[in-house]
């Protein structure tokens, strides 16, 4: 293929400093062209682009972030399209891989950005592509995302994507991914450090905890989750772990004349080492009804719990993961709720921090886990980014990996009637239900449950996957349908005054 099949499509807005570099190494790959979507730029720009022979599309108005890059995609004529900013001097040899690749039969060819997850906590927007990729079960692609310069596409990809999704970056990649295109990772290009700093970096955008460039970037990556559950469904396809849901719809509270302070459910298989320990443990923590939910446990288990005096609810057949919470919470009748898992003892003082808070007015006290935050030469395990994640689509970044998902937590039953008990069979969603509805949710307490986790045959990889992480981050897609169906598309998050308007006028004009 003849380098003259050569598009290169460079947004630019008052780059006078940086675009003679920017077009000078650009020139080195003898482009058939190069498209400069020149927006709201009043210092020169323009007029150095046409000396430098660029077509240049200019308009007047600042058109918000990626507008330029569909824009630019809808006038190119090459067979191989390739994005840059007008900010940011790459070296042709750096650039070159990425052209290759597309020459070579890839259909999108990424920046390899994965070195920004390789150590402790990710910023926000790595975080995003990092989750984002692992909801659609590409996990190869790690944090990469068309959101960076430089990319790649093939005359393919760009019809089978359309122009008019490259103004969302994320969601054009949900489409790419879903309909199977071929994405490899061409270089690795640092595209971070170099970045001009720009107002919209530090200017907070209302009374969000977050920038108004990562409000944006949050909401792009919700507009294609969003995508992916219309196209796959409310956990975006990920396994449901075989919970028996339909259990849960017939399942009636039932009338209990006695009235407890504290409860503590405990569900439990085969824990017949561990169960007596635990119920002792929760009551010297001050717990006066204990709520064991025997979900396919073995008798020896049943018989244990019983002769320390549990009430102790008999399900012969499994009924999944945390069915048994949800079960457990309608039976009980305690004003403060405590959770604890059967399979590992928790030391009585520790309990009572969860207990104690929740008496003194917190609605849900969660187990303060963000250690696994700050692990020095780690990095951020998938199940702690899913749970962060979810958290800051609820604008909540400061929980960070607090999460239902974890025991032992506690919460108030005025939560429980308002959010329902049967959202406690999928944790993400109990807690997006009462942060939403404006509970107070905070991490408490660290108990270590890493440790002492027993290990079971859904921990183990299969089929390039581990199904116990596949089966919690689908818990956290259907969290976030929940937030979206509660606000909008884009969950809420600001879209970064984008002109749209200008995609549908080009689209008309197609016509």
């Amino acid at each position: 293929m003849s380098r003259r099949s050569l598009s290169v499509i460079i947004p630019a807005q008052n780059e006078a400093s940086t675009i003679v570099a920017v077009l000078k190494e650009v020139r080195k790959l003898s482009p058939l062209e190069i498209i400069v979507v020149a927006n709201g730029s009043t210092d020169g720009t323009v007029q150095l682009c046409r000396e430098m022979g660029c077509t240049v599309l200019d308009y007047p108005q600042a058109l918000g972030n990626d507008i330029g890059r569909a824009i630019g995609a809808h006038f190119a004529r090459g067979d191989v399209l390739l994005f840059l900013d007008g900010d940011i001097p790459i070296p042709a040899e750096r650039l070159q891989p990425f052209v290759a690749a597309i020459e070579n039969g890839c259909d999108i060819a990424l920046n390899n950005l994965s070195w920004l997850n390789a150590t402790g906590l990710p910023h926000y927007t790595t975080l995003a592509k990092k989750v984002f990729n692992r909801m659609l079960q590409r996990i190869d692609l790690s944090g990469n995302s068309l959101l960076a310069i430089p990319h790649a596409l093939s005359r393919k990809a760009l019809r089978t994507i359309g122009w008019r999704h490259l103004a969302t970056p994320v969601l054009a990649q949900a489409i790419a991914i879903e309909r199977r295109l071929s994405i490899c990772h061409a270089g690795a290009v640092d595209v971070v450090y170099s970045n001009k700093p720009r107002l919209m970096h530090s200017r907070k955008h209302g009374n969000s905890p977050f920038p108004e460039s990562t409000e944006r970037i949050l909401g792009d990556h919700l507009e294609a989750i969003h995508y992916a559950i219309g196209r796959f469904g409310p956990r975006a396809g990920l396994t449901d772990g075989a919970r028996k849901r339909e259990f849960l719809q017939s399942y009636s509270v039932p009338d209990r004349p006695r009235k407890a302070k504290r409860s503590a459910i405990i569900p439990v298989g085969e824990e017949r080492d561990t169960i007596q320990a635990v119920v002792r443990e929760a009551r010297r923590a001050g717990v006066d009804e204990i709520v064991v939910v025997a979900n396919g446990a073995d008798d020896e288990t049943v018989a244990r719990a019983m002769l320390v005096g549990a009430n102790v609810l008999v399900f012969r057949e499994r009924l999944g993961h945390n069915v048994g919470r949800a079960v457990g919470a309608a039976f009980s009748t305690g004003d403060v709720l405590l959770f604890i898992d059967g399979d590992f003892v928790v030391p009585s003082e520790d309990l009572r921090k969860y207990i104690e808070r929740v008496e003194s007015g917190l609605d849900v006290a969660l187990n303060d886990l963000s250690v696994l935050c700050y692990r020095e030469g780690m990095p951020l395990d998938p199940i702690s980014a899913a749970k962060y994640f979810l958290n800051c689509c609820l604008r909540r970044p400061e929980l960070l990996n607090g999460s239902l998902t974890a025991v032992p937590h506690a919460m108030h039953r005025r939560v429980v009637e308002a959010i329902g008990f049967r959202s406690l069979m999928i944790p993400p969603l109990a807690q997006a239900k009462a942060i939403m509805d404006g509970f107070a949710v905070r991490n408490v307490h660290y108990v270590d449950v890493v440790a002492p986790n027993r290990i079971r045959p859904e921990h183990a990889l299969r089929n390039g996957t581990v199904p116990a992480f596949e089966r919690i981050v689908g818990d956290h897609v259907e969290a976030i349908d929940y937030v979206l169906r509660r606000t909008d598309r884009r969950g809420g998050f600001f879209d970064g005054r984008r002109n749209r308007d200008i995609l549908d006028q080009l689209g008309r004009d197609l016509r």
